[in-house]
């Protein structure tokens, strides 16, 4: 799908137009010139109840946030693209922008001009740099005064000499340098010694696989008379479903005023769903890795770094794909091709089903699934993010996680060596002195729930034991249904209640508020302590659930500019407020938390694991939402 010439909805994403304009008002204004670099461009949303508010046809007024780096200064932008006017412009001090393609590209090379680090390479037998690849490494929270106010990037390297597909199988170990992005110079060279690189040069190509398995009979999801999919711009329609999504560079992609069709109402169910923060941190100590926990949406971009989504492989054949448009760091717009599509599967399994064994009838209803997918690649991880819509009103986050590990040069070849235990303790030998180190993943999605309207509130269903006195059985559970008050972490175990948002004036026939819950699924939390570093700036990891007031400005679990952020900020700095949420307009924060003990099957190539959570209706409806869904046979005969 071509970029849109016009934005046609409130909540587009700024088209190419847009962008030259946005760029055009920033040098009129003088703020744009030759020296200064655009770090993000995006559009900057109405208010909430005028977006809720918009119908079709109706004007509405379109705004940018624009963020620069400009003298060695951050500063941001507020563009009224109506008016083409700058209204405001405000240094932002004491913290890091997110880094640029520019920086992450030309970073390498700098090491390469460094006598220290040629010096500390030549004793590696390394004077050819040609097949040197640097890869350029946020360096986490910076307490260091001396530190304070420089653009910073760890930089180790890996020896591509070989290599195909896979860059990273022979790390040059024990070797990092520090360079400072706004000097472009290296401040430090760290050299704990030479480790002999692992003899390997790994590959997944398919030529290099052994090829044992025979090709199989092809298996393919068609749509033979047409797709069910309606896809005009960023709006989007499916089955009873309807919803906007629109891509972002920091988040990739935002779907928006989620509403499902009850039989001609449209009701209100999500205003918006979107990732919000990444904290991936590291579990080796050594001052060559100790540092590596990265923010990957705040500090790199998951919209930036989405790659182009293959037809037929990464998404069926029919599947719909739009376009990611952004600013480059001159103000120019860049299309990316692809970032997002948008496909209709059938599960293979029923939505529901009965067989009743007395009178001997069956009725069984098939499933579909509406997938709205991107695949952002940051380094060596490429993840997939799906939105999936069923037939029953159920709405699944999935996070798949791929890509390789991530490797540190170790002296043992097999456990049987003499320093196998020492340098495994920290990670799983996947090859030859080669090791995958131990890591988490948490990645925080921003839910704004609007269950049939804004006025909502949080409530636990806990499970409560009660003890009987008569009869043979001595025990059950009851459900205690209690509100949360104000915003912050939910500390229930997720284990000992079920969480839902309820309306606060809508019910359903029965009588009950009208309701949808949060089903958990992978829900690992951060083992750090609280006071380490790494920890500190990324709070909203110590739990699953957090809740907090809407605040329009509010929207990335760890802050605006988690890059060398070494304070609290995001989540646990907001909802210290502790603002009341009850029958108010809220918002959940659900953490995809897991722990990565890398396993020999990851390697040379991860096979996809998944993980999410669900939003599932719960006394929402009057009755099983999919009663209506055709039988096979009936759909078969319509057609």
């Amino acid at each position: 799908m071509w970029p849109q010439a016009a934005a046609t909805h409130p909540m587009d994403g700024l088209t190419t137009d847009e962008i030259r304009s946005v760029s055009e008002i920033l040098r009129g204004a003088g703020k744009l010139d030759d020296a200064a670099r655009v770090v993000s461009m995006t559009v900057e949303e109405d208010p909430k109840d005028e977006v809720r508010a918009w119908k079709p046809g109706q004007p509405f007024a379109r705004r940018a946030i624009a963020t620069l780096l400009s003298g060695g200064h951050l500063y941001e932008a507020h563009i009224d693209l109506a008016a083409r006017s700058l209204v405001g412009w405000d240094e932002v001090s004491d913290h890091e922008a997110a880094l640029t393609i520019d920086e992450l590209m030309s970073a390498g090379d700098l090491p390469k001009q460094d006598p220290r680090w040629i010096a500390a390479m030549a004793k590696r037998g390394i004077t050819d740099f040609r097949n040197v690849m640097c890869l350029p490494l946020t360096v986490g929270p910076v307490s260091d005064p001396a530190l304070k106010g420089r653009r910073l990037l760890n930089v180790p390297c890996v020896d591509t000499t070989g290599a195909g597909n896979n860059l990273w199988g022979k790390p040059i170990e024990n070797l990092v340098a520090q360079v400072d992005l706004k000097s472009k110079s290296v401040l430090s060279v760290t050299d704990l010694g030479v480790m002999p690189p692992p003899p390997q040069t790994p590959s997944h190509a398919y030529a290099d696989s052994g090829k044992y398995r025979k090709p199989p009979k092809p298996i393919e999801i068609t749509a033979p008379e047409g797709s069910n999919v309606k896809v005009e711009g960023g709006q989007v329609r499916w089955d009873n479903w309807s919803f906007h999504v629109r891509l972002e560079p920091r988040v990739g992609a935002v779907l928006s005023l989620i509403r499902y069709d009850d039989h001609g109402t449209f009701r209100d169910i999500a205003y918006q769903i979107s990732a919000s923060e990444m904290f991936v941190p590291y579990m080796d100590p050594a001052p060559t890795w100790s540092f590596r926990a990265y923010m990957d949406i705040g500090e790199y971009g998951f919209g930036v770094l989405s790659s182009e989504l293959q037809r037929g492989i990464d998404c069926p054949e029919g599947a719909h794909f739009l376009d990611l448009t952004i600013s480059d760091t001159k103000g120019n717009p860049v299309v990316s091709k692809g970032a997002v599509c948008i496909f209709e599967r059938p599960t293979g399994d029923p939505i529901w089903r009965h067989s009743e064994l007395i009178n001997n009838t069956a009725e069984v209803r098939p499933n579909n699934e509406l997938v709205v997918r991107m695949a952002p690649v940051v380094g060596n991880y490429d993840y997939l993010v799906d939105y999936v819509f069923d037939r029953a009103g159920n709405i699944d986050v999935r996070l798949g996680a791929y890509g390789i590990d991530a490797t540190k040069g170790v002296a043992s070849k097999t456990l049987s060596d003499p320093t196998a235990a020492q340098d495994t303790a920290y990670g799983t030998l996947v090859d030859e002195r080669l090791l995958a180190v131990n890591h988490d993943h948490y990645m925080t999605f921003r839910i704004d729930m609007d269950v049939d309207g804004t006025s909502n509130r949080l409530v636990e269903d806990r499970f409560s034991v009660r003890r009987l006195e008569q009869g043979q059985r001595k025990s059950l559970w009851q459900v205690d249904t209690k509100p949360v008050a104000t915003e912050g972490p939910v500390t229930t175990p997720l284990s000992a209640a079920q969480f839902r948002i309820e309306s606060a004036g809508k019910t359903n026939k029965q009588g009950y508020r009208t309701s949808y819950q949060i089903m958990p699924g992978h829900s690992d939390v951060s083992l750090l302590a609280k006071d380490d570093p790494i920890q500190l700036r990324a709070g909203f990891s110590a739990y699953t659930l957090w809740s907090s007031a809407y605040a329009r400005d509010e929207r990335y679990a760890a802050g605006m500019y988690p890059n060398e952020n070494p304070d609290v900020d995001g989540l646990p700095k907001w909802t210290a407020a502790k603002r009341p949420i009850e029958d108010r307009d809220l918002v959940l924060w659900y953490t995809v938390g897991f722990r990565h003990v890398p396993r020999a099957e990851d390697w040379p190539v991860m096979p996809g694991l998944w993980h999410g959570f669900r939003l599932r209706p719960f006394n929402f409806f009057d009755r099983n939402p999919a009663l209506d869904v055709p039988p096979m046979v009936n759909a078969r005969e319509s057609k």
